[in-house]
């Protein structure tokens, strides 16, 4: 990713890395809510960022389930299934 030029005052563009957040919840978090919470993710996430941050900050639907060791609720699993197979 590539901080652009003007993002920060001062700065020009420079190369980063991402940092990822995850969005976590209990697991005893009833499976229809943790589903339709992730189908709002996936569905809206270009309309979640706003438009001054787009290029520094961003939802990217194809690594929202890169969530490393932490295990994919089993609502957020069932949403991305039938969502994408």
């Amino acid at each position: 990713m590539v901080l652009p030029t003007g993002a920060h005052r001062g700065a020009t563009g420079t190369a980063t890395i991402g940092v990822s957040n995850l969005l976590v919840c209990r697991p005893d978090l009833d499976v229809t809510v943790a589903e339709a919470l992730t189908r709002l993710l996936v569905r809206d996430a270009g309309a979640l960022v706003p438009g001054h941050v787009v290029g520094t900050q961003f939802l990217d639907v194809r690594s929202l389930i890169s969530t490393g060791s932490v295990a994919l609720h089993p609502g957020a699993v069932r949403a991305y299934r039938a969502l994408h197979g």
